[in-house]
């Protein structure tokens, strides 16, 4: 895949942008066709650095908000879109903080925002947890307005406190899970992670690079 290539998939997805905002395409089309060309982006930037005889055998897309893994790609408001591709040799992470009035073309400066990690040099694969606090202080301050205004909610007090004591279980009991991959030497950036487990992609990605990491 070359430079130009690339580049005339930046210029689709800003052309597409364009569409949107004269109103000449639907939302639904516009999220359905920016996603895969987004994803295609990831692709081909991928590609253009794996070597002879490589080829991508697992990919994981996700994108991290800041109370919950969106389950769709593109479609929340201020979040992180992470994408993991992996070879029999290393994997690679592209990541992009998406907001609503930029397309996601994986540029750091004049640079494409493309880090990867050799299996050589990962000890394991390791799946952490962290309760939602975020939630569970949103949880109590709704059951707690529920009570202290229930003389004037009345039903709708009930309704809420219900609904802040829900929202409280569900952040103790389901908390946030990821997967990262452990190295031996600290990091220069941040460690590579796996989020939005319970996808298909995300279990068969982390059985590939535990195998992998064992196999080194």
């Amino acid at each position: 895949m070359n430079e130009q290539a690339i580049e005339e998939l930046r210029k689709g997805i800003t052309a597409l942008w364009g569409k949107r905002a004269r109103g000449d395409v639907s939302e639904r089309a516009f999220q359905r066709e920016s996603e895969q060309r987004v994803l295609d982006l990831c692709r081909a930037l991928v590609r253009r650095r794996i070597g002879e005889g490589e080829s991508i055998r697992f990919e994981h897309h996700a994108v991290r908000a800041h109370t919950k893994i969106a389950g769709s790609v593109l479609r929340e408001s201020e979040q992180e879109f992470i994408s993991l591709l992996a070879t029999d040799r290393r994997l690679f992470r592209l990541r992009a903080l998406h907001t609503p009035d930029q397309p996601l073309l994986f540029l750091d400066g004049d640079k494409d925002a493309v880090e990867e990690l050799a299996y050589a040099s990962a000890s394991g694969v390791t799946v952490r947890t962290q309760r939602r606090k975020g939630q569970i202080v949103a949880g109590l301050v709704i059951a707690g307005f529920a009570v202290l205004g229930y003389s004037w909610l009345q039903i709708t007090g009930t309704a809420l406190f219900l609904l802040g004591i829900a929202g409280v279980l569900h952040a103790l009991l389901v908390p946030t899970r990821w997967a990262e991959v452990l190295q031996p030497a600290p990091a220069a950036s941040p460690p590579f992670q796996i989020w939005a487990l319970r996808k298909k992609s995300a279990r068969q990605l982390l059985k590939f690079l535990r195998q992998k990491i064992q196999e080194r």
